[in-house]
């Protein structure tokens, strides 16, 4: 009777979080869709950086600006523009410009579109909490790196 009860839970719970990261996965695809419809979008983000072993909690903040393929990254006091053809990054505390060709077959070079469907491989989806900012209903989705060797825990 233990075993029989034991198995119904799990396979509840199991039904539950699968149902939960299908519907992680829609608002996901819903989110970029819209955001793809649009001809630019302005996005506002904070990284948070833990090690415990290391006795470090850094947080940043940062914005960008997509527009089609081009982007204006602001991060970390560093600026990053992308034209569509040439990365450039501006790093005023060393006065330093660093120009470079787009290589699209590099899998780690970053475009307006990666950045909203970088999520597609390489994760899991787990819907997360809800919250009430300023009077909008926020939805957060987190995701959590498949391979053990990711150095993120989750996004």
């Amino acid at each position: 009777m233990k075993n029989v009860f034991l198995t119904a839970l799990l396979l509840v719970f199991s039904v539950s979080l699968h149902a939960q990261d299908k519907k992680a996965k829609e608002l996901l695809d819903q989110v970029t869709a819209k955001v793809k419809s649009y001809k630019n979008i302005s996005i506002d983000f904070r990284y948070s950086l833990t090690n415990s072993k290391e006795n470090i909690n850094q947080e940043s903040k940062g914005n960008v600006v997509l527009e089609g393929d081009k982007y204006v990254l602001n991060f970390m006091g560093a600026t990053k523009m992308f034209d569509g053809r040439k990365n450039y990054t501006i790093v005023p505390e060393d006065e330093e410009i660093t120009i470079s060709k787009y290589d699209d077959k590099d899998s780690k070079a970053i475009t307006p579109s990666k950045m909203l469907t970088f999520f597609n491989s390489g994760y899991k989806y787990s819907w997360d909490i809800t919250q009430n900012i300023k009077g909008r209903k926020i939805q957060y989705v987190k995701l959590l790196p498949i391979s053990a060797k990711d150095q993120r825990k989750e996004i």
